[in-house]
């Protein structure tokens, strides 16, 4: 009794620390993208940019807060969700523009998760975070085109500084508070509930993927590089690391099982963070859309990439 008292306790107090940094992220996402539209510093800043990205049809908020993601997708997200709010970008390019802040953001912390892999597991390391920020890369390219194409043709129209003026610092605060009380609930429940299920849900692949009849496609070892994966890529390279040494398994070999490792993960971090914060700062109306397009261009890349692996390793094994 004291001891599932004792892990009942452990689990809350981590779920609560969780939901903490959640709410916290949400409110300094939109705190701080009220604060850049209030200044108009982005505008000024990014305008020689802007005007050609309008050209494809890319709105100049979307524009903006791609540029903005390279230091947090988080302030960019919120932008456009104002923007969206406030019925200056569409649907569709409330849904794209969100996606595409992903490989900005991915580019700052790239070069730490290459130095990392390839201090850890050599080249298989690089080899793995090349094909994670190129495959990155090509989902930006998709999402953009989606943006050229179904975005409403417009020059870029920069809001100016004295129709700023007309919102009031008071009612920007009042606004992100309303929207915070709205959005927050939703977050909380829905983050909590993810919280709660996804572990058991890696647990029960992590399982699965202990068959015996899934060997033909990667060795045990290789297996075990990919469940490692799913906990931390940290592990999940330690492991690989590991593997190689011992000979149990080649480069092709590592570099198929972190990527495989790697995918189950990202559906996990997806469930786990940002749908919660989605549901913190958009309307819920909009989150399905964005969910649906993140996994559609998401998995259909990993998979892709899983697939060139695999094949280029059984060319070699024949050739």
């Amino acid at each position: 009794m004291d001891v599932v008292s004792i892990s009942s306790g452990g689990f809350l107090a981590a779920l609560v620390r969780a939901e903490l940094i959640l709410t916290a992220h949400i409110i300094a996402g939109l705190t701080v993208g009220e604060l850049i539209l209030a200044t108009g510093a982005v505008e000024r800043l990014f305008a020689p940019v802007v005007p050609r990205l309008a050209r494809l049809g890319i709105h100049d908020k979307i524009a903006s807060a791609m540029l903005i993601a390279v230091g947090t997708s988080r302030s960019g997200a919120a932008l456009l969700s104002r923007a969206y709010s406030d019925g200056e970008i569409t649907r569709e390019e409330a849904t794209f523009g969100t996606l595409s802040l992903a490989f900005p953001a991915y580019l700052r912390r790239w070069t730490g998760t290459v130095a990392m892999a390839v201090g850890i597991a050599g080249r298989a390391g690089l080899i793995f975070a090349l094909v994670l920020v190129i495959r990155s890369a090509c989902r930006f390219i998709w999402v953009v085109v989606l943006l050229s194409r179904r975005g409403v043709k417009r020059t870029a129209d920069f809001v100016t500084v004295k129709d700023r003026e007309i919102i009031g610092v008071r009612e920007r605060i009042n606004r992100t508070l309303r929207m915070l009380k709205r959005s927050l609930p939703l977050a909380w429940f829905f983050f909590a509930l993810t919280y709660t299920l996804v572990p058991y849900a890696d647990r029960v692949f992590s399982e699965y993927l202990a068959r015996p009849e899934l060997y033909s496609i990667l060795p045990a070892e290789g297996w075990a590089v990919a469940i490692s994966s799913i906990a931390h890529v940290t592990a999940g390279l330690s492991s690989a690391a590991g593997a190689l040494g011992t000979g149990s398994i080649d480069v092709g070999q590592a570099v198929l099982s972190l990527l495989v490792g790697n995918m189950a993960a990202s559906i996990s971090r997806t469930l786990r963070q940002n749908v919660g914060y989605w549901v913190g700062i958009f309307p819920k109306d909009l989150v399905p859309d964005l969910l649906r397009w993140h996994f559609k261009t998401t998995v259909t890349l990993e998979v892709l990439s899983i697939m060139i692996i695999w094949c280029a390793l059984r060319v070699i094994s024949f050739g």
